[in-house]
C-alpha cells in the first residue's frame, strides 16, 4: 500500500511537453494530505472496530453468563419446588399416620371405656341386687317391729311385773 509520504516524495521525469510541474506538485501535495487524512480516519476506525469488536465480545460473554445464570437459576427454582413439593407430601403423609395412629388409640381408648362401663354396670347391678335384697330384709324387719302384734307384746312386757318373795 502506498503511504503519504511516498506521495510526496514521487518524483516524476522532465519532459518537454509535459504537465505543469508546480500544478502536479500542489495537485500531489493535497493528494498527500487527503490520503494522509483518510488513512489516519482509517486507522482510526479500525481502531475503533477493534474496541467494539472487543466490547462486543464481552457483552456476548455477559450475555452467555447471564443465560447460564438464567439457567441455573430455573434449574434451582424447579429443584426447590421438587423439594418443597416433596416435603409437603412427606409433611402429609407423616400427619396421615399421626392421625391415624391418634385414631387407633382413641377407639382402643373408646373400647377400654366400653369394656370399663360394662364391668362397672355388672358390679353396680350386683350392689344393687344386693341392696334390694336389703332393702327388702329392712322392710320385713320393719314389718315385723311395727306390727300389731310387736306392738302387744311390748305392751304386755310393760304389764309385767316382777313379785317379791
Amino acid at each position: 500500500m502506498i503511504t503519504a509520504i511516498e506521495i510526496r516524495n514521487q518524483q516524476f521525469k522532465k519532459s518537454f511537453r509535459g504537465y505543469n510541474e508546480e500544478e502536479v506538485k500542489n495537485f500531489l501535495l493535497r493528494l498527500a494530505e487527503d490520503y494522509e487524512t483518510l488513512y489516519g480516519e482509517n486507522s482510526q476506525l479500525k481502531e475503533d472496530v477493534q474496541k467494539l469488536q472487543y466490547e462486543l465480545g464481552k457483552y456476548y460473554k455477559l450475555e452467555d453468563t447471564m443465560n447460564n445464570s438464567l439457567i441455573l437459576a430455573q434449574q434451582t427454582a424447579e429443584e426447590l419446588k421438587e423439594n418443597a413439593r416433596k416435603e409437603a407430601d412427606l409433611i402429609l403423609q407423616n400427619a396421615k399416620q399421626r392421625i391415624t395412629e391418634i385414631l387407633a388409640v382413641y377407639q382402643e381408648v373408646i373400647k377400654r371405656l366400653n369394656m370399663l362401663t360394662a364391668e362397672l354396670k355388672a358390679q353396680v347391678g350386683g350392689e344393687m341386687e344386693f341392696l334390694e335384697k336389703n332393702q327388702q330384709k329392712i322392710e320385713e324387719l320393719s314389718r315385723f317391729f311395727y306390727s300389731k302384734d310387736l306392738k302387744e307384746l311390748m305392751e304386755n312386757l310393760g304389764k309385767i311385773e316382777l313379785k317379791e318373795e
